[in-house]
């Protein structure tokens, strides 16, 4: 596979023939215009973005490729025959709706029409939606009961103090997995009173990186400054890899050395294996993702009736959506009817 997705489109665009203009007036202009927003792009948008972008795109060309269909710019009647593809290989619903804006953003980048829109398309859409489910599966959450049991229960090695600080931090800034393992010493504040600030230089909802600031409870400021003392961190990346870190029961003469900055796939790792070590049930575990605190503590906040403004505003959301899908079970347990229920007298035991 190319090594990115602005090669990828240059490389379709000098080997395409679009039927409504020549490849020869068409491509070297398109190209170039591919080319300059990459170099724009790519300082801007999170390494997560580009990488679906780059998987995405792959999958287009995957489909186009064998059937010798133009990918750029592609014929309504090919990405309606892909959309149909990925129903019928049991694609979800917003999975197809990523590749549909890729092939979009594709076409927007080079100027071209875009065949997204097209009734064909819009069909075939329709279709997707009235055979399966438009439903995603919900990362499973881990609130605060959940993290609590962990900082009481783990060891005392160096792998386990630094989930306790990871924990804490992802909880208090509601922090996706980017903003987490993007996190510099110089991005913390401590005051005086023993809580502290996190600086969310860049999210998915500011691109233009204007920044947010999160507040550290006493407690995550403790843990966090032990994680920071045990592993030596003075500057830089706050959330690093421990190589050679034995297990999480493991003391502190066993522990390995520093490495580098964690990933963002390593998030997800962490939150699993302390899914396990607290007990879950496997098939919870399995559930577990990057998202799982940044839910938990969305549905912890709604549960304490903390309202959906400053919900909204702690996981720097733009609009109530996430949220709201995120907290629906609290929501429901508080909505209209289970008020009148309470009212009326239809939950007596």
């Amino acid at each position: 596979m190319v090594g990115s997705i602005p090669v990828n489109i240059v490389e379709s665009l000098e080997k395409s023939v679009a039927p409504w203009v020549s490849a020869q007036d068409l491509a070297p202009a398109a190209a170039e215009r591919v080319r300059t927003w990459w170099e724009r792009a790519h300082r801007v948008y999170p390494a997560a973005t580009q990488k679906a972008w780059r998987f995405d795109w792959a999958v287009f060309l995957g489909f186009c490729e064998p059937k010798n269909a133009c990918p750029l710019p592609a014929a309504p009647e090919t990405v309606a025959a892909f959309v149909a593809h990925c129903k019928e290989a049991g694609k979800k619903p917003a999975t197809v709706r990523r590749y549909l804006s890729t092939i979009a953003l594709a076409h927007r980048v080079a100027k071209l029409i875009n065949p997204c829109a097209e009734e064909a398309v819009q069909l075939e859409i329709k279709g997707l939606y009235n055979v399966l489910s438009a439903r995603q599966r919900q990362a499973k959450a881990l609130g605060w009961a959940e993290i609590e049991r962990f900082l009481k229960s783990a060891g005392h090695s160096l792998p386990a103090t630094r989930e306790r600080a990871l924990l804490c931090v992802a909880y208090d800034t509601m922090a996706r997995r980017a903003e987490l393992v993007s996190l510099d010493l110089d991005d913390f504040d401590f005051l005086p009173d023993g809580s502290g600030r996190a600086l969310i230089r860049r999210s998915k909802t500011d691109q233009a990186g204007e920044g947010n600031a999160a507040y550290l409870s006493r407690t995550t400021v403790r843990y966090l400054k032990l994680w920071l003392k045990a592993a030596g961190i003075e500057d830089g990346a706050v959330f690093r890899r421990v190589i050679g870190r034995g297990t999480l029961t493991t003391d502190r003469n066993g522990r390995g050395r520093i490495g580098e900055r964690l990933s963002v796939d390593a998030i997800a790792r962490a939150f699993k294996r302390v899914a396990d070590w607290i007990g879950m049930p496997a098939d919870e575990v399995e559930q577990v993702s990057g998202h799982s605190i940044r839910v938990g503590a969305t549905q912890d906040l709604l549960a304490l009736n903390i309202d959906l403004a400053s919900v909204m505003q702690a996981g720097r959301w733009k609009t109530n959506r996430m949220p709201m899908r995120y907290g629906e079970h609290v929501l429901a347990a508080r909505g209209g009817m289970a008020r009148a229920a309470e009212a009326q007298g239809r939950d007596q035991q």
